[in-house]
């Protein structure tokens, strides 16, 4: 457990025992405790000023006595379709991985093309969007992608080191981005996106629907953010020779041919059976959880195995999924929405669109995750959009892209952190990408998202 951070916890309350004191919201009692607690416990989160599950245990609990959600209400995410999801496809993901198969075909493309700076930029893209449908986790595609680069590239100086931490920086990039592609390019934020906004937008972003939607404008995001990289570390790819590209092959512990012909026959058969789901009505999580079985019965998947479930990571997304219906229900809102009607000009356009995108970045910005970024910010954005005339979706979308693209410090993207934990990239990378990027964020989503959209008449 984490030591607590005394420094910033005293400074979090002093701003929480502010904000109920002056009461900006004008809530009642019960209302002005549990949206202290809120405030509170997305503090701690930012800070990490104590660990997350004791926040996240903290809100629970004060939900339940001064909220009006009945407590099966706050809890039923863990027998959601959506967590069993979660839980079989990190299982399934980590079987893909013991198996080898990736790890394969993606070093032997690396070694390939690896006399040309540009397609060494651009594989971890077509990585990215082949490997969603293999393994659903962004988090396990992000290690394995960033596992073979790091073992794949050997920097004997200084200036190879610099080149190498910029083509693996990319290929984080590169995944984050193609996530975008589709409704399961990440199990846990897509996911997320579309359960936060409700029964409606979950029965219109079907996987085709979010295709459709998002594939042409986020094609021309990842070439944009493809040449950003390339310009803002141009200095640094330079030092990338041949002679850095290993001869060797990764040492990993494959398991037999036969093995990974029927694993790899049975993904197949697990992703025709998602593709086909409107036909079958099975839940994915039941496709997924017939893979992990059949992992077990192979032996590629072992009873330590289920530690890659992080019981910290599920308690936190229970938590981030509750605060939309304990803050609809308890009528904080609805407060918050009649607030900002007065403060964000009404308007039907575009820039309507923008500024209530610039609220969600800064939001962002304060919470720190891009999960419990839009837990807060769609329940709450969503019916102030919706009283314009505006399609729930296309907000879920548009605020979607935000938490997921914008970031300029670790904690805002889960992905990201990933790579400076594994000490693949110094943290100024993300800073120096990350500016430039808030306001290319807004001209893709003004210039090409938009406008996508309006040629789809859906905006």
């Amino acid at each position: 457990m984490k030591k607590v951070k005394v420094s910033h916890l005293l400074v979090i309350l002093l701003v929480v025992l502010a904000i109920g004191l002056i009461n900006p919201l004008n809530l009642d009692y019960n209302q002005t405790i549990l949206f202290s607690s809120l405030v509170l416990t997305i503090g701690l989160w930012a800070t990490n000023a104590v660990h997350k599950s004791l926040a996240c245990v903290f809100f629970l609990i004060m939900s339940f006595i001064f909220g009006k959600t009945p407590i099966l209400h706050i809890v039923n995410f863990m027998w959601s379709d959506t967590n069993l999801l979660i839980l079989t496809t990190t299982l399934l993901s980590v079987g893909i991985m013991k198996t080898g198969i990736v790890h394969r075909y993606v070093e032997k493309l690396l070694k390939e093309n690896a006399s040309n700076i540009f397609m060494l930029l651009l594989l971890p893209y077509i990585f990215g969007i082949v490997l969603v449908f293999l393994i659903p986790q962004a988090f396990a595609r992000v290690i394995i992608i960033g596992t073979i680069f790091n073992s794949l590239l050997i920097a004997n100086n200084d200036t190879e080191r610099r080149a190498k931490e910029a083509l693996i920086f990319n290929a984080f990039i590169a995944v984050i981005m193609t996530c975008m592609f589709f409704y399961s390019g990440d199990i846990v934020l897509n996911h997320a996106a579309v359960n936060f906004a409700g029964e409606e937008v979950k029965e219109i972003l079907t996987f085709g629907t979010w295709f459709k939607l998002m594939s042409l404008p986020t094609l021309i995001a990842c070439f944009v953010s493809l040449f950003l990289t390339y310009f803002i570390f141009k200095k640094d790819l330079k030092g990338f020779s041949i002679q850095m590209i290993s001869k060797d092959h990764m040492e990993m512990e494959e398991v037999s041919k036969a093995k990974q012909q029927i694993s790899a026959l049975a993904m197949i058969i697990i992703i025709l059976l998602w593709a086909t789901q409107n036909l079958h009505s099975l839940s994915s999580w039941l496709v997924a959880l017939a893979g992990v079985i059949l992992m077990y019965a192979l032996n590629i998947l072992k009873k330590e195995d289920l530690k890659s479930i992080n019981p910290h990571f599920i308690l936190f997304l229970l938590t981030a999924f509750s605060i939309g219906k304990i803050l609809g229900q308890s009528g904080i809102t609805a407060a918050i929405f009649d607030n900002l009607q007065k403060i964000i000009p009404a308007s039907n356009s575009s820039f309507y669109l923008l500024i209530i995108g610039v609220v969600a970045m800064v939001l962002h910005v304060l919470i720190g995750s891009a999960v419990a970024t839009l837990s807060v910010i769609i329940p709450i954005l969503l019916p102030l959009t919706g009283s314009l005339g505006y399609r729930p979706e296309i907000v879920t979308l548009m605020l979607y892209v935000i938490v997921n693209i914008h970031f300029f410090l670790p904690f805002h993207h889960a992905t990201i952190m990933i790579g400076i934990g594994s000490d693949y990239y110094p943290e100024k990378h993300i800073v120096k990408f990350g500016v430039p990027m808030t306001v290319i964020t807004f001209f893709l989503l003004g210039m090409v998202y938009f406008k996508w959209w309006e040629i789809l008449k859906v905006l």
